[in-house]
């Protein structure tokens, strides 16, 4: 029953993680406890040792402090230095502070900073990295705004540097790239191996560190204690520990893998050395800062190590073969939300993946391991790049079945039904144990199915910041108008490739370019390398467009008498649903008379408003003639053009249309 109580911690602290409920956690934990100390009587002494810790734990954690420091005279230790931003903390409350190149500042630096408080301020486009989140599921609400700072004390020691020392061992970009992700914990997302990984469903075989160091060090400590003392074992480990502790100070993983071994030491002086319970009381430990629950590295290794735990004991007297195969087929099973959670799709073949790479990432890890010490082997350099050449053969992306991110409530039953079903299995509950089976694959067979897709139509006005693209689904044939676009990052794979496969969408089969302006075009290139698209439509050849899927009519009736882009813009109209549309790209208010002039019934009951809010459309006169219900406005936060100008947003308030901005409110969505 031990595994069950770790279980019900799992659940307990997903709970609290996504519903930021901790009384609801805490209900169920003690709930739970109650009734197996009841029941098992010869547990009570485990249980309630743990139950005590976590209890007392968990309400430490809920208590939140602010910093009785004001702004002109802050000061505070690093505890997390990045390139472009740090994390200051002083003993209450925890602060993001914007370097401004202020590169001095490391980690462990004590520093007085006169500036001025603010809330988080920070943009993301649709399906980008939320930055804003990540930092409050760090336990950081405020930033700081430096005007000055000077140091109180100067860490003589750089771990930055360290990390620089081991990559100047090597001349490959390649192997820079490999060593960052699998040894740093530091990830480019915008590498052509991550985006590979990602579009291959398989990054989190190498995302999850956590699971090879946990195995690496495993090993470690069994070789020390073959020859010597457990408890002098344990401190060898934690003494190897130390460099991959200096390395990724910041690194959850590597502060719980720390924490277990040290837990592990001190249970050993109470004779004590259950694996289950030390794991237990470590995690239990974590939750005084309640922000840990949000990290993967918590609930993840957890829920992974649980498994493997408990799945031994029922595999035990099984074949090798099955030994060895079986549990990652389940592990993989496990983790599906996660992993859908962050490429919003799962790959059919992943697990035969996870059997080629998990011994391959094994390997690499005892290679990477004399880096901490500055020592590379020979021929390291050449093993990494073909292990980089090796990853990237694989493409197997039309494998992918692509799905939504699966709400809290559904995982928590996933993970419940896997469960129940391997604790079944193990008290020889076989045909039971078969109902729990049949009764996830019908509930995953419906989640991914686009059942939905089958009878509903869409039409999604898509956040991509500065810029347009909307989605028209119209039951399982998609058309995209627009792209968006920028100079300084890849909206298709950042924003529109996630979103169009978190809709279960496989291929576009129209693809409308309004005009070629950056922000509305720049994506389409690297969307074609992952969605096949049928047809592109442009103001060249509009005309070719057979409406084989909606009836979409170009107003602008002026492309080939103007040489200015805008005004080439297409302004498309179109009805689904009972609902009309009209799309007004970058048309100026010349073109807005001109199909006043020719049109005279037009009308709509959504406006996508011209150049994105800007006075050199959208005039009084023209919104009175389409006369909208709502009015959406594509436009990033922030921008540097001022979009919407405050006289477009009047004429839309003179005239009550409602006003839905995709900088405020984010991809703006209506299901037809």
């Amino acid at each position: 029953m031990k595994w069950f109580v770790i279980l019900i911690t799992i659940i307990s602290a997903y709970v609290v993680s996504k519903l930021d409920s901790w009384f609801i956690g805490l209900a169920l934990l003690i709930f739970v406890m109650i009734v197996l100390i009841q029941k098992y009587r010869n547990e009570r002494k485990y249980l309630c040792i743990v139950t005590l810790i976590f209890v007392l734990c968990f309400c430490i954690g809920l208590v939140d402090l602010t910093t009785f420091q004001n702004s002109e005279s802050f000061t505070g230790i690093v505890i997390k230095s990045k390139e472009n931003y740090c994390v200051i903390f002083d003993g209450f409350e925890r602060f993001y502070v914007n370097k401004y190149g202020n590169n001095d500042i490391k980690l462990f630096d004590v520093v007085r900073i006169d500036g001025n408080f603010s809330n988080l301020d920070f943009a993301s486009i649709e399906s980008e990295f939320d930055f804003k989140n990540y930092l409050k599921n760090q336990g950081i609400r405020r930033q700081i705004y430096i005007n000055s700072y000077t140091h109180t004390i100067k860490m003589p020691i750089d771990c930055s540097r360290y990390k620089f020392n081991i990559i100047s061992l090597f001349q490959s970009q390649k192997s820079i790239t490999l060593v960052n992700l699998l040894l740093l914990d530091e990830v480019d997302y915008n590498s052509t191996l991550i985006l590979n990984l990602r579009s291959n469903s398989i990054f989190y075989l190498f995302s999850l560190s956590g699971i090879y160091l946990n195995y690496f060090f495993y090993k470690i400590n069994s070789f020390f204690n073959r020859k010597m003392k457990e408890s002098l074992a344990i401190l060898l480990t934690l003494f190897l520990l130390i460099p991959i502790f200096i390395l990724n100070i910041d690194s959850f993983i590597i502060k719980r893998l720390t924490l277990f071994y040290f837990v592990k030491l001190i249970a050993l002086k109470f004779k004590y050395k259950d694996t289950l319970s030390i794991r237990s009381i470590s995690y239990s430990v974590l939750l005084i800062n309640k922000y840990n629950v949000y990290q993967y590295g918590f609930i993840m290794p957890l829920l992974i190590s649980t498994f493997m735990s408990f799945s031994r004991l029922l595999f035990k007297r099984k074949k090798r073969y099955i030994k060895r195969f079986v549990p990652q087929v389940l592990i993989y099973v496990l983790i599906i939300p996660f992993t859908i959670e962050f490429n919003n799709c799962i790959n059919l073949l992943t697990i035969i993946f996870a059997i080629i790479f998990i011994p391959f990432i094994r390997f690499l890890y005892y290679l990477l391991f004399p880096l901490i010490i500055l020592v590379k082997l020979p021929f390291l350099e050449n093993i990494l790049d073909f292990a980089y050449d090796f990853l990237l053969l694989f493409d197997l992306k039309f494998l992918n079945i692509n799905a939504p991110e699966m709400s809290q409530f559904f995982v928590v039953v996933h993970i419940i039904l896997v469960f129940f079903t391997l604790y079944l299995m193990e008290i020889n509950f076989k045909k039971i144990a078969k109902k729990f089976i049949v009764a996830d694959m019908l509930f995953l067979l419906i989640y991914f199915v686009p059942i939905t897709n089958s009878f509903t139509n869409q039409v999604s006005f898509i956040n991509v910041g500065q810029g347009d693209s909307t989605l028209i689904r119209v039951k399982n044939k998609t058309i995209l108008i627009d792209t968006g676009g920028s100079l300084y990052k890849d909206i298709a794979t950042n924003s529109l490739i996630p979103y169009l496969k978190s809709n279960r969408i496989y291929k576009i089969d129209a693809l409308f370019i309004t005009h070629y302006d950056i922000d509305h075009y720049y994506a389409s290139e690297s969307l074609k390398k992952y969605f096949n698209v049928t047809k592109i439509y442009d103001y060249n050849n509009f005309n070719q467009y057979n409406n084989e899927i909606l009836p979409i009519y170009n107003i602008n009736n002026n492309i080939l008498d103007n040489v200015e882009e805008n005004s080439r813009s297409l302004v498309l109209w179109f009805s689904l649903g009972g609902k009309k549309f009209l799309l007004m790209g970058d048309a100026p208010v010349e073109i807005e008379e001109n199909i006043m002039s020719e049109y005279k019934d037009l009308d709509c009951d959504y406006l996508k408003v011209g150049h994105h809010g800007s006075d050199t459309s959208s005039s009084l006169e023209f919104l009175k003639y389409v006369s909208p219900e709502e009015a959406i406005i594509s436009c990033g936060v922030d921008n540097m053009y001022g979009h919407p100008s405050d006289k477009v947003l009047r004429n839309l308030n003179t005239l009550k249309i409602k006003v839905r901005r995709t900088d405020l409110e984010g991809t703006i969505e209506y299901l037809l």
